[in-house]
């Protein structure tokens, strides 16, 4: 798992072999050089864990690795890589971190544990893990002509939905059962047993995968007059977690008596109405009191902006300060665009230079606050952008932790996700993506709310958090050139 560092001088090849001299006292001289060097340089070994990592899809993760005999490692080129060289996941160097030849898939998720490199720690952490994760990761380190490297084996594993069980068809006198399980990495393995606990084979297996890289499994058996009645289960099971999902089914004596199509036919046929009508009458009653709590929650609304507004009518502007050199801001401080060519804009403390981020002017330490920000422009596929608050103290050089830990708290369209910035993150899913919300804060309770201000519904709302008397400021991230962030005027 790990090598040792091999320094120049040790090295037995023809360049070294030329330029030691010949004569005894040139060679003296040489050695004595040589001794000297090697006194002031580090001995050590880049070492990685032993055994693999596992971590769940949407968790965080650090990946660990350190060099022993621990030695200082600030002023180290330290490079986490994925299967080939060209492939970095992040790279540090005397101090900085730089992202210009990062895997576009790790930006903002990488962070480099800077706590530890004085004590010779390398550690890395992968925030909101994806299937697309899983795999080897290799720490490397140079320092001048010496270089070394460890293996870290991580293994990302998801475990999907209870199976659902549904006859679907009388077929070669028999009936045709079909198990259904969505969620799971990696491909998960599907066990069929009978009521006498035998395992039995499947006739078909089907899977695919969705957008974010999950698994559905479909798998099929054939229930025949021969077989046993009785509790037929389906185990779903991901062998890397051990970790299932079962599910049982019971299918009686009159399904097969006389093992007559036309009767199993009817049996199924009737079996499928009652479930259609059961499901039926449950969907209708859902949509219903869903109806009724969408109506509560805009009467709730509506009543909380009467009282809001009047006395705490925010008219929120762009720190220009605060902006990416990438981020184009229009003239009166509302609206932010990603423009195709860098700024030459001074690199200033208060100034975002890696995540195109900006901050609000403005800055809120008590009281409530409302702002409505509308999305022009791309919104779902491809686009990539985020609203919330951060506080005034937040990271503005390098990678941060997007996450109420790293002084964030948002909701993040990324590509076909559309998150809120917990950690590990919360999938939110309303149909279609909002664009207009409103960003509501609470300082006093600590509270940050996010509202589709069409619709009224509420998004998602952070469980409280103490603010500590700091300033907590509105934050916008664009990434995409496609998507405009504009600030609207709530009493419009």
């Amino acid at each position: 798992m790990h090598k040792t560092i091999s320094p120049f001088w040790e090295r037995k090849d023809l360049q070294t072999q030329m330029w030691l001299p010949t004569s005894p006292r040139g060679l003296l001289s040489s050695l004595v050089t040589l001794h000297v060097l090697r006194l002031g340089s580090a001995d050590f070994r880049v070492v990685g864990p032993d055994r693999p990592l596992q971590v769940t899809v949407g968790q965080d993760i650090v990946l660990p690795c350190h060099l022993s005999p621990s030695v200082e490692a600030r002023s180290l080129d330290i490079r986490w890589i994925r299967h080939q060289v060209s492939e970095t996941v992040h790279h540090y160097r005397n101090g900085e971190d730089l992202y210009r030849e990062q895997m576009e898939e790790y930006v903002g998720r990488t962070e480099l544990v800077r706590d530890g490199l004085s004590r010779g720690s390398l550690d890395l952490r992968i925030s909101w893990l994806r299937p697309s994760d899983d795999g080897q990761y290799v720490c490397t380190v140079t320092d001048g002509a010496s270089s070394g490297e460890a293996t870290v084996k991580l293994e990302v594993a998801a475990t999907g939905s209870v199976p659902q069980l549904s006859l679907e068809a009388y077929e070669d006198g028999g009936i045709r059962v079909v198990c259904r399980s969505a969620g799971w990495y990696p491909l998960a393995e599907v066990l069929w047993k009978d009521p006498g606990g035998q395992h039995l084979p499947s006739v078909s297996q089907r899977h695919s995968s969705d957008e974010r890289g999950l698994f559905d499994v479909e798998d099929v058996i054939l229930v025949t007059n021969g077989n046993r009645r009785g509790n037929w289960s389906c185990v779903v099971r991901n062998s890397r977690l051990n970790q299932q999902q079962e599910t049982s089914l019971h299918i009686a004596a009159p399904f097969f008596h006389n093992a007559r199509p036309w009767m199993v036919g009817v049996a199924v046929l009737l079996v499928l109405s009652v479930v259609f009508l059961v499901v039926g009458a449950y969907l209708w009653r859902r949509k219903l009191l869903q109806s009724r709590e969408l109506e509560k929650r805009v009467a709730a609304l509506k009543a909380w902006r009467k009282f809001l507004l009047p006395h705490h009518t925010d008219v929120v502007t762009l720190d220009p300060n605060s902006a990416h050199p990438e981020l184009l801001l229009s003239a009166d401080g509302r609206s932010v665009r990603r423009g195709r060519a860098r700024q030459d804009l001074p690199d200033t403390p208060e100034r975002f230079m890696y995540q195109r981020c900006v901050l609000g002017q403005e800055g809120f330490r008590e009281g409530r606050h409302c702002w409505e920000v509308e999305v022009k422009g791309e919104v779902g596929g491809d686009s990539w952008w985020a609203v919330g608050v951060a506080r005034d103290s937040v990271k503005r050089k390098g990678s941060f932790c997007l996450s109420p830990e790293g002084g964030i708290w948002g909701i993040w369209q990324c590509e076909v996700h559309f998150v809120s910035l917990t950690s590990p993150r919360t999938f939110l899913s309303p149909i279609p993506i909002p664009r207009r919300i409103w960003v509501c804060l609470d300082c006093t309770q600590g509270l940050v709310t996010f509202i589709d201000a069409d619709s009224g519904v509420e998004i998602f709302t952070f469980p409280p958090a103490s603010f500590k008397g700091e300033i907590i400021r509105p934050w916008f991230w664009v990434e995409t050139e496609e998507t405009q962030l504009c600030l609207r005027d709530n009493t419009s």
